[in-house]
């Protein structure tokens, strides 16, 4: 069809009418027009389409449902990462963040709070190009998520192209939001699930978790799913100007057509949120959506970027959680659960009490001590709760109605997975197996733990799967599972042609992972995320890592020597090296971190102190140990450089008693980009 510029704009001018009109539908709940004058404009839209092909576009209204169920979900790297927050349980907890914040923020006395409750629903990201909906992704395991933008796509409440001006929109935006379902909509869905005889959802969460992970879009369209925006990820401005606030940036969000909980507010201090959670508490019940708490963030951005991250959660928001349901139960009988590094973990299991909305069966007793604390007994009657709504915790036993016979529970001699003897190391409330490896238990576990989210994130790969790989003898070790092939599995129970070709797939696509991933994915006891990364940013390779002695160890910062004794044992076992070794002869490509030892910085002892406009000290960090410059946290007569911020403090005085070069945050970047 020959191409017509009056087509196009009037297709682009019905885009912009019909996306106005379905955002005050959906959206604010404020029909602009007749449901007839809409049909209207978008038959109108379809009629055009259909005979201008080449003018419908991805982010056209009518391309909200369509096109055949994936086979399966792509894997998509965060531009930045999606981090967790940390929690709050009482007014001692807010008050000790407020103080966190107010010592990083020197010469600050009062901050004020951006606030909103806290959706219990699904992390989304959506990447707005030119305005445009590009793509969407689950949050995953913060740093890499899986594409969903076929579904996301068909909630009426997500605008797919935003509306703005376009030249004042930033060319590329990640817009954080969380995707649930109203409480009223979800009765209605279970109530139709009844009818028809399928499967009932849980709770509002994992109907909307469930919606999202489906292949076929036209199933999450019949969905009553709804959308509020949050947060920001990456931005890449243009010409946009940024606000300078939290609650600006959420107005602004309003303007282009996302909604926003009409609940947000600003707190002018800390004493204003916590009349903020009072007044959220008392409304809890009736709002229409399911909340486990209200989350505060520091309302200048600038002072967002100036506070930072540890690990995985900023320092400059956190989550205060409503108090714990409790649910009263019996205990049916106390089992022994082995871990992945020999922990045996008692388990008490009881009959299935409801508690938030979630069936709860069994709960974990932590250790041994915890027992007799609790002195909890089989047939015991238990009060339980879900600690931040999620983990089954008993705390207390109800001793007046515990039955004569009642036996107090002893500690076992023996592993109950492979009847190895267990230790119990001084200073520890924990029974471990010796067996290591040799242990069924462990030896799933450590599987278990090598393919997990963020590890080597290997989908379809779960417990059962592991259980059965190494039952049928087919897995022993982190080696065997890339040695695999569709042949050794197409048999097993619940595997075909396809699904089987699914797995042996996923298993060779995640050869490629970074040196933090490979590290953790090992097991070490005492490295976690953080510790990995740390270990990636200061050996580089793999090669390095395996050479560490206890010198090297204990340079690096944060890994203490309970941490480093657990690495060494690691890599001095030869078992351990050769397995590793066989990992990378298989293909496994830990991406080394490239540093640039040709920088004025590199080899040099460099301290950082104070707070930062342009970039977080998480990330200078980062970039001072990519050019080979040792980081420490202490000044010494041995430090090269002082890296200060705004409001240094008292290392400034320090360094320059002692002559050391001091540098601005202009010129350590300027040194960084040479």
């Amino acid at each position: 069809m020959k191409d017509s510029p009056k087509v196009r704009e009037r297709i682009l001018k019905l885009h912009e009418q019909i996306n106005l009109h379905s955002h005050n539908y959906h959206s604010l709940d404020e029909p602009s027009i007749e449901d007839h004058e809409y049909d209207a404009l978008f038959n109108e839209l379809l009629d055009l389409e259909n005979k201008f092909p080449q003018y419908q576009y991805s982010f056209s209204p009518s391309q909200r449902v369509g096109g055949q169920p994936l086979e399966g979900f792509k894997k998509i790297e965060h531009l930045a990462p999606m981090l967790s927050l940390d929690n709050a349980f009482s007014d001692e907890d807010m008050n000790d963040f407020n103080k966190r914040i107010l010592d990083r923020l020197l010469g600050e006395e009062i901050i004020s709070f951006s606030c909103e409750p806290k959706l219990d629903g699904i992390a989304v990201n959506l990447s707005y190009r030119n305005g445009n909906l590009e793509i969407a992704t689950t949050r995953g395991d913060g740093k890499v998520g899986e594409d969903i933008t076929h579904n996301i796509r068909t909630i009426n409440s997500i605008p797919l192209s935003l509306l703005s001006d376009k030249s004042k929109l930033p060319n590329l935006i990640e817009i954080r939001g969380e995707v649930f379902i109203e409480k009223k909509d979800f009765d209605l869905a279970n109530k139709k699930a009844m009818k028809e005889g399928t499967k009932a959802f849980a709770n509002p969460r994992n109907a909307a978790a469930g919606s999202l992970r489906q292949l076929d879009p036209a199933v999450a369209a019949s969905r009553p799913l709804k959308f509020f925006a949050h947060g920001i990820g990456h931005i890449e401005e243009g010409n946009f100007i940024l606000p300078s606030s939290q609650s600006e940036m959420l107005k602004l969000y309003q303007s282009w057509g996302l909604p926003i909980n009409p609940f947000s507010d600003v707190a002018s201090n800390i004493q204003g949120c916590d009349d903020y959670f009072l007044k959220v508490s008392n409304e809890r019940d009736k709002l229409p959506y399911e909340i486990d708490g209200v989350v505060y963030k520091v309302n200048d951005l600038k002072k967002q970027i100036s506070l930072g991250q540890v690990s995985r959660a900023p320092r400059w928001a956190i989550a205060r959680k409503f108090p714990a349901e409790v649910g009263t139960t019996t205990v049916k009988k106390i089992t022994f659960q082995v871990g992945r590094v020999g922990s045996i973990t008692p388990v008490a299991e009881f009959i299935p009490v409801n508690i938030g909305g979630v069936s709860v069966s069994h709960a974990s007793i932590h250790n041994f001590d915890e027992i007799e604390r609790l002195d909890v007994r089989e047939g015991d009657k238990v009060n339980i709760k879900r600690a931040g709504d999620v983990i089954p915790q008993i705390i207390s036993v109800d001793i007046d109605k515990r039955k004569k016979d009642s036996k107090k529970i002893s500690l076992p001699k023996r592993c109950p997975c492979c009847e190895k003897d267990l230790i119990k190391i001084e200073g520890e409330a924990i029974l471990r197996c010796t067996a290591g490896l040799d242990c069924p238990a462990q030896k799933t576990g450590s599987l278990i733990h090598f393919v997990s989210r963020n590890a080597f994130n290997i989908d379809g790969l779960g417990e059962r799967i592991i259980d059965l790989l190494v039952e049928q003898g087919l897995v022993s070790n982190f080696a065997d599972l890339f040695r695999l092939k569709k042949d050794d599995i197409v048999e097993l129970e619940g595997f075909g042609e396809k699904s089987a070709n699914n797995l042996i797939n996923s298993i060779q696509g995640s050869k490629e992972t970074t040196l933090s991933r490979f590290i953790y994915s090992l097991g070490i006891r005492e490295v976690g995320e953080a510790t990995a990364m740390n270990l990636a940013l200061n050996f580089n390779n793999v090669t390095n890592f395996l050479s560490a002695n206890e010198s090297d160890l204990s340079e690096i910062n944060d890994i203490g020597p309970v941490a480093s004794g657990f690495i060494q044992e690691f890599i001095s076992k030869s078992e351990n090296v050769n397995l590793v070794k066989e990992l990378l002869k298989l293909g496994i490509d830990p991406k080394e971190i490239e540093i640039n030892n040709n920088n004025p910085l590199s080899s040099q002892s460099v301290v950082i102190t104070g707070s930062f406009n342009t970039i977080a000290r998480s990330q200078l960090k980062e970039e001072l140990i990519r050019v080979g410059a040792r980081v420490s946290s202490a000044i010494s007569s041995k430090t090269d450089y002082l890296v200060a911020g705004e409001k240094p403090g008292s290392k400034l005085n320090k360094a320059t008693e002692l002559g050391i070069k001091i540098l601005g945050e202009e010129e350590v970047l300027s040194l960084l980009n040479r």
